[in-house]
């Protein structure tokens, strides 16, 4: 074998040193048998050792042979496997056991799954409380296991029923309190079929309805100045009439009395929304009271405990604004001066006015002579504005005081509010300036 070792081995696995030893082909370690030939191209140490440097032998004048690194690489990584898995035995490091987890089951008792009224929903006076469990139940044990209290804790006397194996019913024997809270309570006695039991007292809360009342009315209570062509609205809580046809509204109950006595037709324009519509003005200045009577009763037979009694008043006949024609709009009415001799005024109301009244409660005076100025009077179509033109003519530098006394009716009624004065003066003599 050719060649030369140029590097020292220190050692080796076989426990044999190496040390001071160099290695040459004549000279060959006693570890020798660890040593590997590869035929046709050199020796190659197969123990594991710490050296510096390798070359390899070959047969024909030791040249290093490239090829021969794959062989190396894939040797060593056989050996380092090996060593990993003699460490891993050593540690006693063992692979986790496998694990199982064994459910056990529990049994649930009852749950209410739904019932009528639903949460949050009021509760009728006279009702039957409908609740529906997850599974069939034991009928008699779950019926002597409810009971419904009121709100001083005492049980409500009623009669239980099942609808089907699942749907309790209570029914109670007289009518409940109105906006009275009352508690469902099945205690943990109840059982179901299986033999289970809930396991803590399942508890519904109801709340009743209110009464029959009058929840809102217009004109509004003690309203003041109301326009005597308004209508009288009532509004109901509870759905007091079952929706019909215009046609059947005559077999309704009328529940509006006013007072003064007013002539008109009430309708329901729905279930609980009634109308009443005079069929004349009210009377202006008056104060009206309306009155819904007890014993009014509603759909579900609740009945209005109370009678209802509201008041308002409509607004009195009075004077909106006054012009002279073609001239100045409401000027102060304590002294219009300068009015031309055949002046017109125009006068406003703020409701139609009887104009036979009207007529005779006007009058414009001379404050000079003391008498009275005739005057025409002519109206709009409805009877809200007044022209007031005198037949003839003022005097010159004449003052005069115009008056529209409380005798004037609107209408529908109720004198002027305050009357309605003017005091004026003509244009005056001409003067040389």
């Amino acid at each position: 074998m050719n060649g030369a070792v140029v590097n020292r081995v220190t050692s080796c696995l076989c426990g044999e040193k190496l040390c001071s030893i160099w290695a040459d082909p004549n000279k060959i370690p006693t570890c020798f048998s660890h040593l590997t030939s590869l035929p046709g191209q050199g020796i190659l140490f197969s123990c594991s050792v710490t050296f510096e440097r390798i070359l390899f032998f070959h047969g024909n004048g030791g040249a290093p042979m490239k090829k021969n690194l794959k062989w190396i690489v894939l040797l060593g990584v056989i050996l380092l496997f090996a060593i990993a898995l003699s460490v891993s035995k050593i540690s006693g490091v063992q692979a986790p056991e496998n694990l199982s987890v064994q459910a056990v089951p529990v049994q649930v008792g009852p749950q209410i799954v739904a019932q009528d009224p639903v949460a949050g929903q009021r509760l009728d006076l006279s009702p039957t409380i409908q609740v529906v469990f997850d599974r069939a139940m034991d009928q008699a044990r779950t019926g002597q296991a409810f009971s419904l209290l009121g709100p001083d804790g005492q049980s409500v006397s009623g009669q239980s029923t099942w609808g089907d194996a699942r749907t309790f019913e209570f029914t109670p024997a007289s009518k409940l309190e109105p906006g009275t809270a009352y508690q469902g309570v099945f205690t943990t006695s109840a059982s179901g079929l299986d033999g289970a039991s809930p396991s803590e007292a399942l508890k519904l809360n109801f709340m009743t309805m209110e009464g029959l009342k009058v929840a809102q009315v217009f004109p509004l209570a003690d309203a003041e100045d109301v326009d005597a062509a308004t209508s009288i609205t009532l509004i109901f809580n509870h759905p007091v009439v079952p929706l019909t046809i215009q046609e059947e509204q005559g077999s309704l109950p009328q529940p509006v009395e006013l007072s003064p006595q007013v002539k008109g037709q009430g309708q329901w324009v729905n279930s609980s929304v009634y109308v009443f519509r005079p069929d004349a003005a009210l009377f202006g200045g008056i104060r009206y009271t309306i009155r819904v009577g007890s014993g009014l009763k509603d759909v579900n037979g609740n009945t209005l405990d109370q009678s209802y009694v509201s008041q308002f008043t409509t607004r009195a006949p009075a004077v909106a604004s006054f012009a002279l024609k073609n001239g100045q709009q409401n000027p102060s009415l304590d002294n219009v001066k300068n009015v031309l001799l055949d002046q017109a005024f125009i006068i406003t109301f703020l409701q139609p006015m009887d104009t036979d009244s009207v007529a005779h409660a006007t009058t414009v005076t001379d404050q000079a002579t003391g008498k009275s100025v005739s005057l025409g009077f002519s109206w709009n179509d409805d009877s809200t504005v007044l022209t007031l033109q005198p037949k003839g003519r003022y005097h010159i530098a004449g003052n005069y005081h115009l008056q529209i006394t409380s005798d004037a009716q609107a209408q529908g009624g109720g004198g002027l509010k305050d009357g309605f004065s003017v005091n004026f003066s003509t244009v005056a003599l001409p003067q040389i300036v």
